[in-house]
Formats: C-alpha cells, sequence, structure tokens
C-alpha cells in the first residue's frame, strides 16, 4: 500500500476525540465507491436482509489492518454496556497471493472470548457443543443462493446446522463438499428449479432424493430431523 494511502487510513482509524474532531467533515467512502465495489456491497446487504440480520451501516468504519478489500465490520451487542463491541474483521482479496499463496478472497475476524460469553449470558444462552451440519445447500446461481441463505436462515431459526456451498465448485464438487460435512440432507436449487418454485432434496445417507416445493422445505426437514 502507498504510504500516503496508509497514512490516510491510520488518521482515519485513529480513535482519539481530538483527531475525531478534525476528521468528522472528511469524505465519506460510500460516496466515492467504484461500480464492482457498490455492486459487491448491495449484495453484502441483501444478503443480511434475507438471513433478518440486524446491522447499521457506518460510513466511517476503518479497521486497522492494511490489507483489507470491499468491507469491514464489526459484532456488537446491547447487553454488554457502553463497551458493546464484541469482535470485527474484513474481507481480503490479495492477501494469500502476498504471502506466497493462490489468488484466493476470503474473510477474517477477531472475537472476544470473555464478551462473546457475556452477550450469550445477557440472552440467556450457554454456550453447547458445536452442531454437527445436518442440511447442506447447493446454489447454482446467484439468485439459487440468496434462496438458499434465506432456507438456512429459516432452518437455523428451528435449530438444523446448515452449511453451504460457496463459490464456483460446480456440481461435482459441491456434492463433494456436501458428503465431507457430515449432512443428512443436500438441498439442490438452479434456475430450473426457481422456475418451478420447487427444490431437489438429496438423502446423503442413501441417494434418495424428491423435489420438493420451495414453500415447503422448510417444513419437510423440520419433520424429517425432528424439529
Amino acid at each position: 500500500m502507498p504510504r500516503d494511502r496508509w497514512v490516510v487510513g491510520r488518521v482515519l482509524d485513529d480513535k482519539r476525540p481530538e483527531v475525531r474532531e478534525m476528521t468528522a467533515d472528511a469524505p465519506l467512502m460510500l460516496d466515492h465507491l467504484s461500480d464492482s465495489a457498490k455492486q459487491h456491497f448491495d449484495e453484502v446487504l441483501a444478503y443480511l436482509d434475507v438471513m433478518n440480520v440486524p446491522y447499521l451501516v457506518n460510513p466511517r468504519m476503518v479497521r486497522g489492518l492494511d490489507y483489507y478489500t470491499k468491507t469491514t465490520f464489526e459484532f456488537v451487542h446491547d447487553g454488554l454496556g457502553a463497551q458493546s463491541g464484541i469482535g470485527g474483521g474484513g474481507r481480503y482479496d490479495g492477501l494469500m497471493e502476498q504471502l506466497g499463496g493462490q489468488a484466493l478472497s476470503g474473510i477474517g475476524f477477531g472475537l472476544g472470548v470473555d464478551r462473546t460469553v457475556l452477550a450469550l449470558a445477557a440472552e440467556g444462552k450457554t454456550a453447547g457443543t458445536t452442531s454437527r451440519c445436518q442440511v447442506f445447500g447447493i446454489p447454482m446461481g446467484a439468485a439459487a443462493k440468496l434462496a438458499i441463505v434465506d432456507i438456512a436462515a429459516q432452518l437455523r431459526e428451528r435449530g438444523i446446522a446448515v452449511d453451504m456451498a460457496y463459490g464456483n465448485r460446480g456440481m461435482k464438487g459441491a456434492m463433494k463438499a456436501a458428503d465431507r460435512s457430515g449432512a443428512r440432507y443436500a438441498l439442490v436449487l438452479g434456475d430450473q428449479e426457481l422456475s418451478a418454485e420447487s427444490i431437489v432434496m438429496k438423502d446423503l445417507s442413501n441417494g434418495e432424493q424428491e423435489t420438493v416445493a420451495l414453500a415447503d422445505v422448510v417444513d419437510v426437514l423440520g419433520v424429517h430431523l425432528g424439529r
């Protein structure tokens, strides 16, 4: 990163009141996004909306690591008083390549263990054992991905552990990922199924599959999995 950009980032990330006062009228990043960055940010917000995740867009958020690209985020909880932060992170597009690896994108975040436990206690919850994946979603296309995210959110509300295929694996690679996940069921959704308002539900324990109405799949899986 050029030094002038590094200096600007450090100034905008400075939490001291006197520095915050000086940068109060600085231009907002959201007003200067490229077309591709704006499209990506809008897609991120669309997924949050589908999953009913409450969020607040902070146009002045600047996190300290210089390799973040496109999106940074922070986790907060209202039950922790003035120090509401639990953790945060962001996306990075070039970090793997800088470290000598493949040119892959990724995200990273850090969580405060003590603060996470306090947040769970504030909601009357306790940290249990890790849930084994029960359902694995395989979306084929952008519209299908949004629909799978919606289904996953509804299943998780019932206590059903869900994972899904990310990136452009193709059907063969996605099914291998589903098998590795240990899930009982795979949900396959493509343009043809979307047009018919249906989804393919495959039992990975015996290979049997059936086509289910998209509107009914959450209830059907709930019955099969006792949720």
